[in-house]
């Protein structure tokens, strides 16, 4: 590798970073807004003023568990709008995560409350992880990490039984999504599409841990959904487990 080369890849690598860094930083300001959520909406004082807040909250929440999944359809189009085009297609893929993002945390907030709260939390600062993975390190390691964190939450609501059941079918049809595309990619060695246009894996990647772990992730919540809310929360672990597991292999493989 010549000096022009290594300067090109030095550049590439600080470019990604800083994006990598982009994403930690909506991750941090999107956990204030859930402190403030928590203290205002779901730990709300008494007094008049608190509940006052707690019902004008509660009104656009609500609103907002309508609109913002709307908005976030809405930007997924757009975004394949733009990819059928043939043209830039990053900023709408972002708002589109966003919303979705955003979609999942009022959803979840209204709906689970003090529980809920507890798991965004976490779940805030996972999609913070995610973005980095996907930046810097391989992009198989990014589709099975999704694949694997989109189980463990599946299981976290089948532990709430018929009530977290539908959110739990989502995600697993979102895991299947996953795992199709995964298939797709490997037919097309690595491409999106036709051609090198929109190239998401490099040429020659191996699928196999990817696809292993997308059928291991779909099979654990339709273990748990068949076997009720214990099951789902010991295999929570089990899927942390193939999750730190990948790491260590994908982290191997950049060696």
């Amino acid at each position: 590798m010549d000096k022009k080369q290594r300067e090109a890849r030095r550049q590439q690598e600080d470019i990604a970073l800083q994006r990598g860094l982009l994403w930690v930083v909506g991750a941090v300001v999107l956990e204030v807004l859930l402190v403030l959520l928590n203290r205002f909406y779901i730990n709300y004082s008494l007094s008049e003023a608190g509940v006052n807040t707690f019902l004008a909250l509660h009104e656009v929440l609500k609103a907002a568990r309508i609109a913002v999944p709307v908005a976030a359809l809405a930007a997924l189009l757009w975004t394949a709008w733009q990819l059928k085009q043939g043209k830039k297609y990053a900023l709408p893929l972002i708002v589109t995560i966003a919303l979705a993002a955003l979609s999942i945390c009022v959803h979840v907030a209204v709906k689970y409350r003090a529980d809920g709260m507890s798991m965004l939390y976490w779940l805030v600062i996972a999609w913070a992880v995610l973005a980095m993975v996907f930046y810097i390190y391989q992009r198989e390691f990014f589709l099975a990490a999704s694949a694997c964190g989109m189980s463990v939450l599946a299981l976290w609501f089948v532990r709430f039984g018929a009530s977290g059941r539908p959110e739990a079918i989502l995600l697993a049809a979102a895991i299947i999504v996953v795992g199709l595309a995964s298939l797709w990619l490997k037919k097309n060695d690595g491409a999106l599409g036709g051609g090198e246009t929109f190239r998401f894996l490099p040429k020659g990647s191996s699928y196999s841990v990817l696809l292993a772990t997308c059928l291991a992730s779909l099979a654990a919540v339709a273990a748990a959904m068949l076997a009720g809310g214990m099951v789902a929360y010991y295999l929570v672990y089990v899927m942390l487990a193939w999750l730190f597991a990948l790491f260590v292999y994908y982290t191997v493989k950049l060696m």
